[in-house]
């Protein structure tokens, strides 16, 4: 049968999962597809338990890439996705039962992007059940002191799951637990190298195709919100992933692209030195309610946030209000 979807799976902030993603996948998806998986450095155990798992499915693709931001890797691959429709998932989250044909009827009736419900579990904080963790999300812009600032805005953030809508619903922003692009548009989208408002850029580049995205919950994917503990190689791609000098260049990649900062950078800086505490100490075996408290440790003696203005969302208005922003330059990295 002709695939409908290539399903390609990178890894997000782990290699831990990838067996279990895959499992997922395949143990939930009746439509035929094709099954891409980006080796970007996973440790060599993983890769023979996964190429074990796929030996005898033709449909089943592995990418040699090393060590690699997941949007770098994707550029070395997308000119191959030669399906109806490209999923982009990651390893740490998990595909629920008839998730994929909600999102293909959504994608026929001429949606460009769609994502599903994004569900979290509160093991960062509180150990506590599923919630939102996307459902519809837009950018915003602020200004201060004359200059103007974006802020990523997420509906019904961290609600739970009864208050969250089951309507079909546009979205200005998507993240990349998963989410599935119309072929056509994931061919000829830029992928820049960038580690964080990855998905941003990308959602402002649909915007101004005159293409549209929506949200569908009726499809439910559920990922690992860093509760779960680390193994050491799995440090070592956080790490990397999330070093000073990747998330920096990403701002200012951003930055030239589109002419903007996000009023929340140095926030999102200090959450990787306060989520950088709380997987050290939980690699450690400290149990979740300690590792937060040496989190909030580290949050007083090493961060500071930038936030000059009492309710920034309060003082924002829509960005795609005025039409959608020129793109500055197209630099990928």
């Amino acid at each position: 049968m002709t695939p409908v979807a290539t399903i390609i799976i990178t890894p997000r902030d782990r290699y831990t999962g990838l067996e279990e993603c895959i499992d997922g996948v395949y143990h939930h998806t009746r439509e035929p597809f094709q099954l891409w998986v980006l080796d970007l450095g996973y440790p060599p155990r993983v890769m023979e338990a996964v190429r074990k798992r796929l030996q005898h499915r033709p449909e089943a693709r592995i990418f040699e890439l090393g060590l690699r931001a997941p949007m770098d890797a994707l550029r070395e691959v997308q000119h191959l996705a030669n399906t109806p429709a490209v999923v982009l998932l990651d390893n740490d989250s998990r595909v629920t039962e008839s998730w994929l044909p909600p999102l293909l009827d959504a994608m026929h009736d001429g949606h460009a992007v769609v994502t599903p419900l994004i569900l979290e579990r509160e093991g960062v904080d509180r150990g506590a059940p599923l919630r939102n963790h996307l459902y519809t999300g837009e950018l915003r812009v602020v200004e201060v002191e004359g200059t103007p600032y974006l802020i990523e805005h997420k509906h019904f953030r961290r609600t739970g799951v009864p208050e969250i809508p089951q309507e079909r619903a546009a979205t200005g922003t998507f993240e990349l637990h998963c989410v599935l692009f119309q072929g056509d548009v994931f061919r000829s989208i830029e992928l820049p190298s960038m580690v964080i408002r990855e998905h941003l850029d990308i959602s402002l580049q649909v915007a101004a195709m005159g293409r549209t995205m929506v949200v569908e919950p009726a499809s439910v994917v559920h990922f690992d919100n860093l509760g779960t503990r680390m193994a050491l190689p799995d440090m070592h791609y956080f790490f990397y992933r999330w070093a000073p000098g990747l998330t920096r260049a990403s701002s200012r990649l951003f930055e030239r692209r589109w002419g903007y900062n996000f009023y929340s950078e140095q926030s999102m800086y200090n959450w990787v030195v306060r989520r950088k505490a709380f997987l050290v100490s939980r690699w450690l075996g400290a149990p979740i309610g300690i590792s937060n408290r040496a989190t909030q440790v580290v949050k007083k003696l090493f961060c500071r946030d930038w936030d000059p203005l009492p309710d920034p969302e309060a003082a924002s208005r829509p960005l795609l209000a005025g039409g959608v922003p020129s793109q500055r330059c197209h630099d990928l990295t």
